[in-house]
C-alpha cells in the first residue's frame, strides 16, 4: 500500500509506462482515507450552516479542496493513462466522465478490467519495467 503511494508521487508526471489495478486502487483508498476527517468536518458545517463558525469552517474546507485538486490533478491524469495503458484501454478514455449519467461508470469499469499480458521481445532490456506484467511464452 505505501509502495503504491510512493509509486503515484515518484511517477507523478510518467505518463508513459503501466499502473497495476492494485496501485491504482492503493492510491484512490489512501487520498480518500486522507480526506476523510475533512469529508466528516464539512458536512458537518454544512449541516449547521447558521452559524458563522460553520460558515467560516466552509470557507476554509473550499479553500483546502481547491489546493488539494490542483496538488493531485497531474500526478492523477498520468496514473490514470498509466492504469488504462495496463489494462490494454487508450489513454483518450479519461474522457468518458464527460458523457452524461453513465461516463464516470464506464471509466470505473475500465479500471476494475485486469491487466493485459504484454509479448516482449527477444533480447529486450528488461531494465525499468518492474512490476509489469509479461507473457513469456515462446514458440518455436
Amino acid at each position: 500500500m505505501i509502495q503504491a503511494y510512493k509509486n503515484f508521487w515518484r511517477n507523478y508526471i510518467n505518463f508513459s509506462g503501466r499502473s497495476t489495478r492494485s496501485d491504482y486502487w492503493w492510491v484512490i483508498l489512501i487520498h480518500n482515507i486522507i480526506l476523510l476527517p475533512f469529508n466528516f468536518s464539512y458536512f458537518s458545517a454544512v449541516a449547521n450552516n447558521n452559524s458563522s463558525e460553520a460558515l467560516q469552517a466552509l470557507s476554509s474546507f473550499g479553500g483546502f479542496y481547491i489546493i488539494f485538486g490542483l496538488v493531485l490533478f497531474l500526478p492523477s491524469i498520468a496514473l490514470q493513462v498509466r492504469r488504462l495503458r495496463d489494462a490494454g484501454k487508450h489513454w483518450i478514455c479519461i474522457f468518458l466522465p464527460l458523457i452524461p449519467f453513465i461516463g464516470w461508470f464506464l471509466l470505473i469499469m475500465l479500471n476494475c478490467f485486469p491487466s493485459e499480458k504484454v509479448e516482449i521481445p527477444e533480447g529486450y532490456d528488461y531494465q525499468g519495467l518492474q512490476g509489469q506484467h509479461f507473457r513469456q511464452d515462446s514458440e518455436e
